[in-house]
């Protein structure tokens, strides 16, 4: 049933490029050199055209005039505007701090008490001695039968003490005598140290800085040449007309379901609608092959080598 599908789709791609039947096949030149297996059929295959670069004109050589405006400068020129005097002023007299060293407390001796050293101590008194005592002991067994007793140890009691803390006088305290130095203080104190005077202090006269335009170039006509403007065109020229002619194809003898399969999945990938992705060459798969081929400009009619190398199918 499978094999019946594919040779269907085949061969409606087979009678769109052969519509004059096999009588007409048969009085064609048929193509050289096929080999058993290979399948071909007349495919129209478009014009070729080759692209011709031109350079056009499109606009020629021209002159512009303008008018230049004539030019001016400026020229700085400096004016007396006040002239030199004088004024005084008064100089107020000059200040300065001094330092003075003032006793404030003179030197005296004084009772100062030491206060007693005192340290604390830490010592262990013994609380009980080391002893020796019986205590039960266990062993494998509690009794052995009941005539045999408790099992009882002779266990050594280490001996226990306590740590108590007492203080110890190291100095007891005294009083001795501290001599305390004299106290000072450093005073600032202002006196004068240029007194008040008047001062004649010269006034430089005062310049004002003018401007002046002054004509440089007077107004002038100029022509400047425009150059012509090109541009590169680009034209396309017929170098192969639109023929007919033999390519191998795929066709029932020559192709399975899974070709199909992966040129179906190809032509989805590059944004061509096959219809159902089955493995079988239907109306919209055909529609699809031959979308793509115009689009790539590959020759049309049947499902050429060209097209499945086109799509990156691996046969």
């Amino acid at each position: 049933m499978e094999a019946k599908t594919v040779a269907v789709g085949f061969a409606a791609i087979v009678a769109s490029s052969l519509a004059t039947g096999p009588a007409a096949v048969a009085q064609d030149i048929l193509p050289p050199n096929a080999k058993p297996g290979e399948c071909y059929a007349k495919v129209r295959i478009p014009a070729e055209y080759n692209s011709v670069y031109e350079r056009v004109l499109l606009k020629a050589e021209s002159q512009r005039v303008q008018k230049v405006p004539a030019e001016y400068e400026t020229l700085e020129q400096r004016v007396m505007v006040q002239e030199a005097s004088f004024e005084y002023i008064p100089v107020p007299p000059q200040y300065d701090y001094v330092e003075e060293r003032v006793m404030i407390a003179p030197a005296k001796v004084v009772k100062k008490i030491i206060p007693a050293e005192i340290e604390t101590v830490e010592e262990k008194v013994l609380v009980s001695p080391a002893r020796v005592e019986w205590k039960p002991g266990r062993g494998a067994f509690e009794k052995i039968d009941e005539a045999t007793g408790e099992i009882m140890c002779r266990v050594e009691i280490p001996a226990e003490y306590k740590t108590i803390t007492r203080t110890i006088v190291l100095e007891p305290e005294r009083v001795v005598d501290e001599q305390v130095e004299a106290t000072y203080e450093t005073v600032r104190k202002r006196v004068v140290v240029q007194p008040a005077s008047v001062e004649r202090r010269a006034i430089p006269a005062v310049y004002e800085t003018r401007e002046i335009r002054r004509l440089v170039q007077p107004e002038r006509t100029e022509v400047e040449v425009v150059p012509a403007e090109f541009d590169t065109v680009e034209r396309r020229v017929l170098i192969a007309d639109e023929r007919q002619d033999w390519r191998e194809i795929l066709c029932e003898t020559n192709t399975t379901e899974d070709a199909i399969f992966g040129i179906q999945t190809a032509l989805k990938e590059k944004g061509y609608d096959p219809g159902e992705i089955d493995g079988k060459m239907g109306s919209k798969t055909l529609s699809a092959v031959r979308d793509f081929q115009v689009s790539q400009g590959l020759p049309t009619g049947g499902l050429t080598l060209s097209t499945v190398s086109a799509l990156g199918v691996r046969l």
